[in-house]
């Protein structure tokens, strides 16, 4: 945990109440979302680009992580904890806040409703945990009954470095924009478990770019993030959802809703 105690991270604790073991235990989960640092896994894959995916999921759920990025730089990322509403009203507000003009949509046509929204505080860091730059996006989150939760988040896209298109395992045109989908995997195993994973599993993430190892979690699970992403105006937008049952095509539908809402 040391190399995580810097000043962002202390400060975005002390807004949990929760006792302190228990922090690091919630710090130890949300990191196994990072990509690992042995042997060179992970290193070549995971750019600030989909790292701002995973680290916006985590905030989402627990308002606070800190993550390594695995390109050099990392990102430290928390809400800000008065800004959370269930008014879709109160979205202009949150584009004050956030120096954002974006454009959102309360209901979509496959049955997801807005659910709540929030600003996010993220700083980029170099290898040393020195402060780089700080920005604030916005996520929102969407409900529907007996499904999984469908966030998505808006930040600023010149801080948002990475090429969509690159790894993309389908795309739309809607318009002008271009829309981008990746289903990836994730094994998720016990750090007892890092030092035996097997010949296949090492080779896929040698050379598969939609399936990660990450190490940290309690037991051997694996996870699907299913993401959407495009830029309109001078914003990046991320639709996330993990164990999805929707196609690409149903997704990239919740994209193009937005898109057209403009």
């Amino acid at each position: 945990m040391s190399e995580y105690r810097n000043k962002e991270y202390i400060e975005s604790m002390s807004l949990i109440k929760l006792s302190d073991d228990k922090k690091e235990k919630m710090i130890s989960d949300l990191t196994k979302i990072s990509p690992i640092r042995k042997e060179g896994m992970m290193k070549k894959r995971l750019g600030v680009k989909k790292t701002a995916i995973l680290v916006a999921a985590c905030i989402m759920v627990f308002g606070v992580t800190a993550t390594a990025t695995g390109i050099a730089t990392g990102v430290v990322s928390h809400n800000k904890p008065d800004t959370r509403t269930g008014n879709f009203g109160d979205l202009e507000k949150l584009e004050q806040q956030a120096g954002l003009d974006i454009t959102a949509v309360e209901s979509f046509s496959n049955g997801y409703e807005f659910d709540h929204m929030e600003v996010g505080e993220s700083t980029t860091q170099d290898d040393s945990f020195n402060d780089i730059q700080s920005y604030m996006g916005i996520s929102m989150q969407y409900i529907k009954e007996n499904e999984p939760y469908v966030a998505i988040y808006m930040d600023p896209i010149d801080m948002v470095s990475g090429d969509a298109s690159e790894d993309a395992m389908a795309s739309r045109k809607v318009g002008d924009v271009d829309v981008y989908y990746s289903c990836d995997e994730y094994l998720f195993v016990p750090v007892s478990e890092a030092d035996v994973l097997t010949d296949e599993e090492k080779d896929r993430d040698a050379n598969d770019p939609h399936f990660f190892i990450s190490v940290g979690s309690d037991e051997r699970e694996t996870r699907m993030s299913s993401t959407v992403s495009f830029v309109m105006g001078d914003v990046y937008y991320c639709i996330l959802s993990f164990d999805t049952s929707m196609s690409a095509d149903e997704m990239m539908d919740m994209a193009e809703e937005i898109i057209n809402a403009r």
